[in-house]
């Protein structure tokens, strides 16, 4: 059944093999039959594409064959050995299903259920797999993985991604770093895979990624092992991408002075009359200011040999407009 999925050309084949045939079927052919069903659609809407037709997985996910399939994974998964599980829900992310569909709710939430009892093997089978960026993107989003703490899914990851990081995209390396940040995985390998790629790809980046790529450095004070070349890096690219986004500047130079970095150049130009009046002409002027205050004050507290430009005190704002309790602080800072 397996080779018969495999070697299927159409969408139609690979249904009619799988819902036509439930005795031979087995957990394990579920998600390479996703899989398959991933890699004709992708085949379907470059045709597409090239036609000027805009297909995509709509009309598949309607058919009743599909819908079959769908039940089947549903009603069995209980069942399933706990890589068939992490596997299917991998190939259903990679196949682009919504995180609401029926199939997905039911994968994370039997995953879920399973989290203790998922081995090595379980975790690192999926990240060894060739996956496109959507799937990635998609399992890094996932709740299931953001509530996954483990080690050993830990150790999974800081070996997988060095070796995959050259084929991701920024967005997936966004969606990682943010993963790491939120849980502080302190993994040297994990941060400097992302530091790495930030020295290689900056400059192609903007202001926003490099943004969410720096937080989980400054978030657990770690300085990566190229920072004598990436932090240099990083100034030369804020000089240049200053006022494009000016919230994301601010932000990327508080990373940077968390992690006793002060870039002289950058100062100058964040405090200097034609910034601040960039900053005053978008929607979100107030809460630039209020990180900017928050700069300014850092200025005064960390770099006391900064002989330069000033926030004009017309511009500055308190960072929180009422004293918090600390259950506030906690809770949203």
């Amino acid at each position: 059944m397996k080779r018969l999925i495999e070697r299927s050309r159409s969408v139609g084949e690979v249904l009619r093999w799988v819902t036509q045939n439930p005795g031979k079927v087995s957990a394990s052919h579920y998600p390479i039959a996703l899989h398959k069903l991933g890699q004709l659609l992708q085949q379907q809407q470059g045709q597409a594409a090239g036609n000027g037709e805009g297909r995509g997985p709509g009309q598949m996910l309607e058919q009743p064959e599909f819908q079959t399939l769908c039940q089947a994974i549903i009603s069995g998964c209980s069942k399933f050995d706990n890589f068939s599980i992490v596997n299917c829900l991998y190939a259903a992310a990679a196949l682009g299903l919504p995180g609401e569909s029926p199939l997905v709710r039911v994968l994370e939430e039997e995953s879920r259920s399973r989290l203790g009892r998922f081995n090595q093997k379980d975790v690192s089978m999926v990240f060894s797999s060739e996956a496109n960026n959507k799937a990635l993107e998609a399992i890094f989003s996932s709740q299931l993985f953001y509530e996954n703490r483990q080690e050993r899914f830990i150790r999974s990851m800081a070996e997988w991604l060095p070796r995959k990081a050259e084929n991701l995209t920024p967005y997936t390396m966004a969606l990682i770093a943010k993963y790491v940040a939120r849980h502080r995985l302190r993994e040297p390998r994990l941060l400097d895979t992302i530091a790495n790629f930030l020295l290689k790809r900056g400059e192609q980046l903007d202001s926003k990624v490099i943004q969410k790529l720096v937080f989980p450095f400054s978030r657990m004070n770690y300085r990566p092992s190229n920072h004598g070349e990436l932090f240099p890096k990083l100034e030369a690219i804020l000089e240049q991408k200053a006022g494009t986004s000016p919230l994301a500047t601010v932000n990327i130079l508080m990373s940077m002075f968390q992690l006793s970095h002060f870039p002289q150049t950058v100062l100058h130009q964040v405090f200097s009359p034609a910034f601040i009046t960039n900053v005053m002409s978008i929607p979100y002027a107030l809460i630039v200011r209020r990180y900017l205050s928050l700069l300014d004050a850092a200025v005064e507290l960390e770099f006391r040999d900064y002989s330069g430009p000033r926030l004009d005190p017309r511009y500055r704002v308190l960072m929180f407009e009422h004293a918090l309790t600390a259950d506030e602080a906690n809770r949203k800072y």
